[in-house]
């Protein structure tokens, strides 16, 4: 499944998310906001890391983090039309994160933060020794 990309002006033009409530599987509302870098929203990187916040905020992340990224804003029913591989995540409990290598590829879940037992894959400690992110937490 291809995902159509964040862009602004393709985001613009999305019809309504949600036209039938039943199909959303997310406990949050299609409205609620969600935050993602500029990059998946202009450059149209793919979501590679969600991040189910403690305090239930939603992150969509590409990967590295550059200097001259900055924090977005998009409802979580406009990120969920964009990449419908996202709904598989609705599920994601907070203080959990879900990551994949690659666009389209698997996702692999797993607690974040205080509640993680295991070691991240060395590419993602990598990924995240080059980043700007500290701990996954990217704006707050």
């Amino acid at each position: 499944m291809n995902a159509m990309p964040f862009s602004a002006s393709a985001t613009r033009l999305l019809p309504p998310p949600t036209s039938n409530p039943e199909a959303w599987a997310f406990g949050d509302p299609p409205h609620t906001l969600a935050y993602t870098s500029s990059q998946v929203l202009s450059h149209d990187h793919p979501v590679l890391l969600v991040v189910h916040e403690e305090d239930g905020d939603w992150q969509f992340l590409h990967g590295v983090v550059a200097a001259n990224d900055q924090c977005r804003t998009i409802r979580l029913g406009r990120a969920v039309h964009a990449d419908p591989s996202l709904s598989v995540l609705a599920d994601l409990p907070c203080g959990w994160r879900a990551y994949r290598t690659l666009a389209g590829g698997h996702w692999h879940r797993e607690p974040c933060g205080a509640h993680s037992s295991a070691p991240l894959p060395r590419a993602w400690r990598d990924w995240l020794s080059r980043s700007a992110l500290t701990e996954f937490r990217l704006w707050k």
